[in-house]
């Protein structure tokens, strides 16, 4: 098991020749870091922050590559209506819901909805469809977590129009959490959980979780599924501490807030 004073103490030293900036919850604004860059043409924006808009390209989320996927941008069709979103977003941030439906429709309201397990399906956006058929609707995320989202006509929420099921899309909502990193001085070192931590390891130190549990990881439009390979952080009131390695791929470089969602 690495000595937690001496990763404390070494952490430290870092941070103050870092000086890194943490942002203060509930935004999930980071000062350092690569940013992904924006979402391309006619994307909807993942969050309303400038900073930490996500891109179309990438793949799915990773686990061991050292690649982080960038905050692709989703789109489904169905009952007549296509609606495009991201598929990561930050709790308490803006997500936008873009999408066109029949020109017939001009004038009504569209409802972004949540399913619950036990409610069923929740409205908890909504917004007028303009001339043409065109629709753009922000919400603002209040509930963290994986999710199902649809978009339905609010005169036809209850019935289809076509006999069509709705455009249904899976995003995931994460929560802030102080993260802190570690690695240098550490490297060669066995872990709480048995194996010699490397500069190329991926993984993260948790307090509660346990060894091997997935955890994915949301930073400025990246996301990464890593596993938990230690104990810890001891320090700066931090949830995570991230490996060298997993931090290099998110583009994080000091002690920042991060999003993270263990399986």
């Amino acid at each position: 098991m690495i000595d937690v004073n001496l990763r404390a103490k070494a952490k430290l030293v870092a941070m103050l020749v870092a000086s890194p900036l943490v942002a203060a919850p509930p935004v999930w604004a980071s000062s350092g870091g690569a940013s992904p860059g924006g979402a391309s043409a006619g994307a909807p924006p993942a969050d309303a922050s400038p900073g930490e808009l996500g891109s179309t390209g990438g793949g799915a989320s990773t686990t061991g590559s050292g690649t982080a996927a960038q905050n692709l941008v989703a789109t489904a069709s169905g009952d007549g209506m296509t609606v495009t979103t991201h598929v990561s977003a930050l709790l308490g941030r803006h997500l936008a819901f873009t999408g066109t439906t029949t020109a017939a429709d001009a004038g009504t309201t569209v409802l972004v909805q949540r399913l619950d397990p036990k409610a069923g399906w929740i409205s908890v956006a909504s917004g007028a469809v303009a001339a043409g058929g065109a629709f753009s609707i922000l919400w603002r995320t209040n509930y963290a977590g994986r999710m199902t989202m649809r978009t339905v006509v609010e005169q036809t929420a209850t019935t289809s129009q076509t006999g069509q099921t709705p455009p249904t899309l899976q995003i995931t909502v994460f929560r802030p959490a102080l993260a802190t990193l570690y690695g240098r001085g550490f490297f060669g070192q066995r872990t709480a959980c048995g194996q010699v931590l490397k500069r190329t390891t991926l993984g993260v130190a948790s307090r509660t979780l346990r060894c091997g549990t997935p955890v994915q990881i949301y930073y400025r439009g990246r996301t990464i599924v890593v596993p938990v390979i230690d104990r810890g952080p001891y320090a700066n009131n931090a949830s995570w501490d991230l490996t060298q390695a997993t931090a290099e791929a998110l583009g994080i470089t000091g002690t920042e807030t991060i999003g993270a969602i263990s399986a």
